[in-house]
């Protein structure tokens, strides 16, 4: 028997296949069946007739870190299929900051994140992840926050992070791998993060591949004479090829220079 069964929808299963009409059996958190349920029992029936039954779609592009603290249950990502997103997007976010840092950051990205309560731990990636597992209505998975790491090393100045900061640095990105976040993230249109050079993020991102985790990266468009190249997309080539991590560019752009060659870019 099962505790659910999901009836007569039609199933997109994400492989690129058309979808099938098709029942959906579920025995506790698992799916135990995909098929035709005519002979089979279930606790609870839903009626799926005319709607899509699907995997929960990943918003890997969002800056709900502080709105999902206000408004837990989330309808406006919800009533749109999405159930995990991927929080600490372009290197702004609260984790890891000391109780001075962060309510330094919560007001400075306040808003692109909305305002968060005051007084909550961030002060580790353990911390951070607690105020959103099972109390908020969406999966979430977290990048450090190359923002943070520099608040908690060398503060918000513009200051090269290198010697006993830079280690400092290293360590807490490194803690936070192992606390759960899948990578590091950084936003070289923002400050402090564009006070950094291309060699400080190689000397991270070297934490990121031993840890297996991804570089994701809003291109630099600031500073850019302290990026290999001039920033942008050479610069974060030559920090994958260079420490090997995996990249991720958050954004591909346009501008006037380069109007009409979206292919070549």
């Amino acid at each position: 028997m099962f505790d659910l069964l999901i009836k007569d929808g039609y199933m997109i299963d994400g492989s690129g296949q058309s979808r099938v009409r098709s029942d959906i059996g579920i025995i506790g958190e698992k799916i135990a069946f995909i098929g035709d349920s005519t002979d089979k029992d279930s606790k609870a029936i839903i009626n799926a007739n005319g709607l899509i039954v699907s995997p929960g779609f990943i918003d890997a592009h969002t800056h709900h870190d502080g709105i999902l603290l206000n408004d837990p249950q989330h309808a406006s990502s919800l009533r749109q299929g999405v159930t995990t997103e991927i929080l600490g997007q372009d290197g702004l976010s609260y984790a890891p900051l000391s109780s001075e840092n962060y309510e330094i950051q919560r007001k400075y990205l306040g808003g692109i994140l909305g305002m968060p309560p005051e007084n909550l731990d961030m002060s580790s990636i353990r911390a951070f992840r607690s105020h959103y597992h099972k109390k908020v209505s969406i999966n979430t998975a977290y990048r450090v926050s190359h923002g943070a790491l520099r608040m908690e090393s060398v503060g918000f100045f513009d200051k090269p992070l290198r010697s006993k900061e830079l280690d400092h640095a290293k360590n807490l990105l490194e803690e936070g791998l192992d606390q759960g976040s899948v990578g590091l993230a950084t936003g070289m249109s923002y400050h402090p993060n564009a006070w950094s050079d291309t060699d400080e993020l190689i000397e991270l991102c070297k934490v990121v591949k031993e840890k297996d985790g991804v570089y994701i990266t809003h291109l630099r468009d600031i500073n850019p004479e302290r990026g290999f190249g001039g920033g942008g997309v050479p610069e974060a080539l030559e920090i994958g090829k260079r420490s090997g991590v995996r990249v991720h560019f958050s954004h591909t752009r346009t501008s006037a220079e380069n109007a009409g060659q979206v292919s070549k870019v």
